[in-house]
């Protein structure tokens, strides 16, 4: 009896010297990130807030979304306006930062919340780490007497000459031919494309893949993860063949701070590409889950950061040839 008091006592000595001393020196936990909405429900149209609230150590620099990302971001969300940064120290050795935004949606029964990166800076080192996504329920502004509501009565119908179904007949059957072969002549031109490693055709090639994923509809894990490892995978290898970054194997950090470098690439495309890029990021490592409409919209503006590039690159290729031209 007097052995198991020996170890009992022993063993609340050294509990009580760890909850004195704290944990090890060094052992810092994990950021965590939370997205907190001001209301349970709310209305079409009706203004609420949406705060980030971030805890992490008190030596890293934290970095919200902007309030002007757009639905590639917020997804059903409308942000009007991004409130100033909060900090609240818990420790010496920790902090609590948060932003308050001020959204409102349109969506019909309910809104998605996506999933918000927030990314946190310690020297040289960039995380991202991903708020949990949620659905908010939007109340219907239709009366209780909607049910009394009656649709407009049926047209009345009249009969039509036997000549006029036949010429429907034909200009039908010339659309549908019309249509079958123009599909075939652009599918073959997009594999013809896509196939083509010559950095000259890099536009074309990027623009191929990227009009393929058009037709997809991501529902689904591996889906979705599918389709943003094509879509990035377009937009690398263009960078690589047509501005000479390696894109391929660098991270989105490095392929930002490549482009950075480049004073001819504007610094709005800058900011588009690195908003697609961290989303699909998101999904592709955090196992985040946007709905179809939210990458259609990423697929958009993929589209609309390839163009604005190959637009500086052609600028940059014409003032090249007018520059030789004029030289002795």
């Amino acid at each position: 009896m007097r052995r198991w008091t020996r170890i009992n006592d022993r063993f609340l000595l050294v509990l009580g010297l760890l909850l004195v001393w704290g944990p090890p020196a060094g052992a810092q936990p994990e950021p965590r990130v939370e997205a907190r909405v001001s209301a349970d429900s709310v209305r079409i149209g009706e203004r609420f807030t949406l705060t980030l609230v971030a805890a992490h150590a008190a030596d890293r620099d934290v970095i919200f979304p902007r309030g002007d990302a757009g639905s590639v971001l917020f997804g059903d969300l409308r942000a009007i306006r991004r409130g100033a940064i909060r900090t609240r120290r818990l420790s010496g050795a920790r902090r609590v930062d948060s932003v308050a935004y001020e959204v409102t949606t349109f969506a019909l029964d309910s809104a998605r919340v996506p999933v918000f990166p927030v990314r946190f800076a310690s020297g040289g080192d960039t995380a991202v780490v991903g708020t949990s996504p949620r659905m908010l329920p939007v109340v219907s502004v239709v009366g209780p007497d909607a049910e009394a509501l009656r649709t407009p009565a049926a047209l009345a119908s009249f009969p039509r000459p036997a000549w006029v179904w036949g010429l429907l007949g034909l200009l039908t059957a010339a659309l549908l031919g019309g249509g079958a072969y123009g599909w075939w002549r652009w599918r073959t031109h997009d594999a013809d494309a896509a196939d083509d490693p010559d950095p000259e055709h890099a536009y074309e090639a990027a623009s191929a893949r990227l009009r393929r994923l058009e037709r997809r509809h991501p529902s689904g894990r591996e889906a979705v993860k599918a389709f943003y490892v094509d879509l990035t995978e377009a937009l690398r290898v263009y960078l690589a063949r047509r501005v000479g970054i390696e894109a391929p194997e660098q991270t989105t950090a490095e392929v930002m701070a490549a482009l950075r470098r480049r004073p001819e690439v504007r610094a709005e495309t800058t900011r588009r590409l690195r908003a697609v890029l961290e989303q699909a990021d998101l999904v592709k490592f955090a196992d985040a889950q946007p709905p179809p409409t939210e990458s259609r919209s990423v697929l958009d503006d993929a589209q609309g950061v390839l163009e604005a590039l190959e637009a500086t690159r052609r600028r940059d290729e014409a003032q090249a040839l007018d520059d030789a031209s004029s030289s002795p």
